[in-house]
């Protein structure tokens, strides 16, 4: 069996939370209670832990990808860890954000 390829499931992520911004944006939804405030709190916080992995993985298959030793650094793959790096520190303020006071 071939293995899947991953790039699907961050489009179908994307695509939704694309959809989240603007049912918001044009008033199809509303943000309107602290409870649904605080549980979105907890999924985006998933959201940012699943792309901090997801860009470290990709820019461990770009190295994959290039002759040992390479003469030039991955410009590519450093940007990818550095996106990982922000969404974990992403992750950890949503995690800070849900245990404080003001739901």
């Amino acid at each position: 069996m071939s293995p899947t390829n991953p790039a699907m499931h961050a489009r179908v992520a994307a695509d939704a939370l694309d959809r989240l911004v603007d049912d918001v944006r044009m008033g199809r939804g509303a943000w309107q209670h602290p409870q649904t405030v605080r549980q979105a709190v907890v999924d985006l916080a998933r959201i940012s832990e699943a792309l901090a992995a997801a860009a470290q993985q990709m820019a461990a298959a770009l190295d994959r990808e290039r002759p040992t030793p390479a003469p030039t650094p991955n410009a590519a793959a450093a940007a990818l860890r550095e996106a990982g790096t922000a969404g974990a520190t992403a992750a950890h303020h949503l995690r800070a954000a849900h245990r404080a006071p003001g739901y």
